[in-house]
């Protein structure tokens, strides 16, 4: 606990913590009915896939490097914050055991963003494969106007969105906010509805009827 604690070891630790409070708070959401994993998602309202756009800027490129966009931000988060930690505490964990003092700690931060950099790489790119929210497609949210899907998280009413799985012409899969496009109607966990239009990021729709 004391290495946790030392002043060296702050930005690491600190990682962590942040790691434990996301797991909690969309712990927190999802027993409310609510996502943070899908919340958070909506930041990225596009797909960055800097593999598949030759034509895409600098900033894009580098985003798709890094997997940001082919994992939900939550999970890409976590594994930026814990591999910051993991890299940073052993860093100077080796420090201590062979040279008897910390590294230097504009160093150690140094080395440890780097690190993290080819972690979002190289453990992001694999993760992206096996992850079912991860597909990627060249259909954007804005596209999914008449897409069929499923309500996954929650129960959406006209005062507070639900998370839904969508599946495009592609089958890729698709997961977005939605409400009932209708006053007074409600959608539960496990409801087929079909999206309409999009306001800002929350997709409006109606029942699916057979």
């Amino acid at each position: 606990m004391d290495y946790l604690l030392a002043h060296q070891n702050w930005p690491f630790t600190l990682a962590f913590i942040l790691v434990i409070a996301l797991g909690l708070f969309e712990l927190i959401s999802m027993l409310v009915g609510l996502s943070l994993l899908s919340a958070l998602d909506d930041l990225l309202p596009i797909n960055i896939d800097a593999d598949a756009s030759s034509g895409a800027d600098g900033i894009t490129r580098i985003l798709g490097w890094l997997c940001l966009g082919r994992l939900p931000l939550l999970v890409w988060l976590v594994l930026v914050l814990t591999s910051f930690a993991i890299f940073g505490l052993t860093i100077n964990y080796l420090s201590l055991s062979f040279m008897f003092h910390f590294f230097p700690e504009h160093y150690a931060l140094i080395s440890a963003a780097i690190l993290t950099l080819f972690s979002c790489r190289y453990v992001g790119g694999a993760l992206a494969k096996k992850m079912p929210k991860n597909e990627t497609s060249a259909i954007s949210h804005s596209e999914l106007a008449g897409s069929v899907g499923t309500i996954t998280v929650g129960r959406a009413t006209q005062e507070t969105p639900a998370e839904a799985m969508i599946k495009d012409a592609f089958t890729q899969k698709h997961y977005v906010r939605v409400m009932p496009d209708t006053a007074g109607e409600q959608f539960e966990q496990g409801t087929q509805i079909v999206l309409l239009r999009r306001k800002n990021n929350i997709w409006f729709a109606a029942r699916l009827t057979k």
